[in-house]
């Protein structure tokens, strides 16, 4: 199912099956740090990363590190951050969607758990 940019899943193993795509799965994160940090070593971010959100915004713009044609970000379940992290760091992850669309090197998707359609959609649908 889709919604805007993203999509919702019930099980991850359907994620499995895509050929030439680079799976990170975003899972138990309780600090806007900790999503940061987890971002930064999956996704192989350079050195001067930030851990900032405009940072995380900036790198996920260029992902040449990445040899893969399309990054997958899953949501085993939303990363629990104050409400206002939790709004910047979906509406960063739409932008990039969005961005990615107008080119050809990476398709950039997005997917959460089915459960969370509605928090996500509450939030900035």
């Amino acid at each position: 199912m889709k919604q805007g940019e993203f999509y919702y899943i019930e099980d991850e193993k359907a994620l499995h099956n895509q050929n030439n795509s680079y799976l990170v799965k975003i899972d138990c994160i309780n600090s806007k740090e900790e999503l940061l940090s987890d971002y930064s070593i999956k996704l192989k971010f350079p050195s001067y990363f930030g851990f900032n959100w405009d940072v995380l915004r900036d790198c996920l713009s260029y992902l040449e590190n990445i040899a893969q044609n399309a990054v997958i970000i899953y949501h085993q379940e939303l990363p629990k951050l104050k409400e206002s992290d939790l709004i910047t760091y979906l509406e960063i992850l739409s932008e990039t969607v969005i961005q990615w669309q107008k080119y050809e090197e990476h398709d950039f998707e997005v997917y959460f758990n089915m459960q969370d359609y509605d928090k996500v959609y509450q939030l900035i649908g």
